[in-house]
Protein backbone atom coordinates (compact mmCIF):
# COMPACT_ATOMS: atom_id res chain seq x y z
CA UNK A 1 0.00 0.00 0.00
CA UNK A 2 2.86 2.39 0.83
CA UNK A 3 4.51 1.73 -2.53
CA UNK A 4 1.27 2.46 -4.37
CA UNK A 5 0.90 5.71 -2.48
CA UNK A 6 4.53 6.59 -3.24
CA UNK A 7 4.01 5.96 -6.93
CA UNK A 8 0.89 8.11 -6.97
CA UNK A 9 2.71 10.96 -5.23
CA UNK A 10 5.61 10.75 -7.70
CA UNK A 11 3.22 10.73 -10.66
CA UNK A 12 1.36 13.74 -9.27
CA UNK A 13 4.59 15.71 -8.77
CA UNK A 14 5.83 14.81 -12.25
CA UNK A 15 2.55 15.84 -13.90
CA UNK A 16 2.59 19.20 -12.08
CA UNK A 17 6.19 19.94 -13.05
CA UNK A 18 5.76 19.12 -16.72
CA UNK A 19 2.72 21.37 -17.04
CA UNK A 20 4.81 24.41 -16.07
CA UNK A 21 7.46 23.81 -18.72
CA UNK A 22 5.54 23.02 -21.90
CA UNK A 23 7.06 23.57 -25.30
CA UNK A 24 7.01 27.11 -26.63
CA UNK A 25 7.26 28.06 -30.29
CA UNK A 26 8.49 31.32 -31.75
CA UNK A 27 8.05 32.63 -35.28
CA UNK A 28 10.41 35.13 -36.86
CA UNK A 29 11.10 36.78 -40.18
CA UNK A 30 14.68 37.61 -41.13
CA UNK A 31 16.56 39.40 -43.90
CA UNK A 32 20.16 38.87 -44.93
CA UNK A 33 20.15 35.08 -45.27
CA UNK A 34 21.94 34.44 -48.54
CA UNK A 35 23.15 30.84 -48.49
CA UNK A 36 23.23 27.53 -46.66
CA UNK A 37 26.19 28.72 -44.57
CA UNK A 38 24.07 31.65 -43.35
CA UNK A 39 21.33 29.25 -42.25
CA UNK A 40 23.87 27.05 -40.49
CA UNK A 41 25.42 30.03 -38.68
CA UNK A 42 22.02 31.31 -37.53
CA UNK A 43 20.87 27.88 -36.38
CA UNK A 44 24.10 27.34 -34.47
CA UNK A 45 23.90 30.76 -32.78
CA UNK A 46 20.22 30.53 -31.82
CA UNK A 47 20.69 26.91 -30.79
CA UNK A 48 22.91 28.09 -27.95
CA UNK A 49 20.01 29.90 -26.28
CA UNK A 50 18.66 28.14 -23.21
CA UNK A 51 15.87 25.69 -23.98
CA UNK A 52 16.07 25.76 -27.80
CA UNK A 53 15.24 22.33 -29.21
CA UNK A 54 14.79 22.86 -32.95
CA UNK A 55 15.16 25.64 -35.51
CA UNK A 56 13.65 25.57 -39.00
CA UNK A 57 14.60 28.22 -41.56
CA UNK A 58 12.58 28.43 -44.79
CA UNK A 59 12.50 30.92 -47.66
CA UNK A 60 9.65 33.45 -47.70
CA UNK A 61 8.74 36.39 -49.95
CA UNK A 62 10.90 39.34 -50.99
CA UNK A 63 14.25 37.87 -49.96
CA UNK A 64 13.17 37.13 -46.40
CA UNK A 65 13.22 33.85 -44.51
CA UNK A 66 10.88 32.47 -41.88
CA UNK A 67 12.24 30.97 -38.70
CA UNK A 68 10.37 28.52 -36.53
CA UNK A 69 12.08 28.08 -33.16
CA UNK A 70 10.82 25.42 -30.76
CA UNK A 71 11.94 25.56 -27.12
CA UNK A 72 11.28 23.42 -24.06
CA UNK A 73 9.57 26.42 -22.44
CA UNK A 74 12.12 26.70 -19.64
CA UNK A 75 12.78 30.39 -20.34
CA UNK A 76 11.28 32.96 -22.72
CA UNK A 77 13.30 34.23 -25.68
CA UNK A 78 12.92 37.83 -26.80
CA UNK A 79 13.94 39.44 -30.07
CA UNK A 80 16.87 41.11 -28.30
CA UNK A 81 17.96 37.69 -26.95
CA UNK A 82 18.00 36.38 -30.51
CA UNK A 83 19.98 39.38 -31.79
CA UNK A 84 22.48 38.97 -28.96
CA UNK A 85 22.83 35.27 -29.73
CA UNK A 86 23.80 36.11 -33.33
CA UNK A 87 26.87 37.84 -31.87
CA UNK A 88 29.36 39.28 -34.36
CA UNK A 89 27.09 38.23 -37.25
CA UNK A 90 24.15 40.32 -35.98
CA UNK A 91 24.87 43.34 -38.23
CA UNK A 92 24.63 41.11 -41.33
CA UNK A 93 21.15 39.83 -40.48
CA UNK A 94 17.97 41.71 -39.64
CA UNK A 95 15.24 40.19 -37.52
CA UNK A 96 12.20 41.87 -39.04
CA UNK A 97 9.71 40.26 -36.65
CA UNK A 98 9.80 37.97 -33.62
CA UNK A 99 6.75 36.59 -31.82
CA UNK A 100 5.64 33.79 -29.59
CA UNK A 101 3.53 31.35 -31.61
CA UNK A 102 1.62 29.48 -28.91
Amino acid sequence: MKSLLSILVILFIFSQTSSFCGETAYAATMKGIECAACKKSIAKSLGRLEGVKTIRITPAKNGTHRLAVLTDGSSPISRSDAVEALGKNAPHYEIVSWSKSN
